[in-house]
């Protein structure tokens, strides 16, 4: 059984098409990033409600094909939507290994005027990718890399001051919101 809640997904009232299809379109439920469109028929949704994974039909192939069977980049589903008239899903999912993609980018909506350009992230999802990176790529110039390497208590009393250098200025000020130069 998923760990998502799968009661509110009607699948019988699901608008499928002539070929017994609806377009779905998987979401990184952390950043909201569209990584993918891909087609489900009624037994991928099934599929895809039992395991928390995501199955779709390969209309090439004329099958059913869970998603990272071959390439290990499986999809986790975190939520799943239809439309306001039923004949399209929205799937917010986990990506494992970050490349949605069969051409091996994170995202299938990669290509602007013929140029690979990935989409872009939140903030959020951008300092957590710099995060990951500093950790992979160790440099002992960087103050991330010093706080990775001190350890998580160093880590914790770090994140701990850093609320506090946010709410005083937001103390300070008579406007209702803080001020952008705070906020960077």
């Amino acid at each position: 059984m998923s760990s998502f809640d799968t009661v509110s997904i009607p699948v019988d009232q699901i608008q499928y098409d002539s070929q017994g299809l609806v377009p779905a379109i998987v979401q990184d439920y952390l950043d909201g990033t569209v990584l993918m469109m891909a087609w489900m028929n009624r037994e991928s949704l099934q599929k895809t409600l039992a395991t928390g994974r995501t199955w779709f039909w390969s209309r090439s192939r004329q099958q059913l094909w869970p998603k990272g069977e071959t390439s290990g980049h499986v999809q986790h589903v975190k939520s799943l939507r239809y439309d306001c008239d039923s004949d399209a899903l929205l799937i917010g999912v986990e990506q494992v290994g970050d490349i949605a993609c069969h051409r091996g980018e994170r995202s299938c909506f990669h290509q602007v005027d013929g140029q690979i350009i990935p989409p872009p992230a939140d903030t959020i999802s951008q300092v957590f990718a710099v995060i990951c990176d500093r950790q992979a790529h160790p440099s002992s110039s960087s103050y991330t890399c010093q706080l990775l390497a001190a350890g998580d208590n160093k880590i914790l009393k770090k994140l701990e001051k850093s609320p506090q250098k946010w709410s005083w200025p937001a103390r300070m000020t008579t406007q209702r919101r803080l001020p952008g130069k705070w906020l960077i």
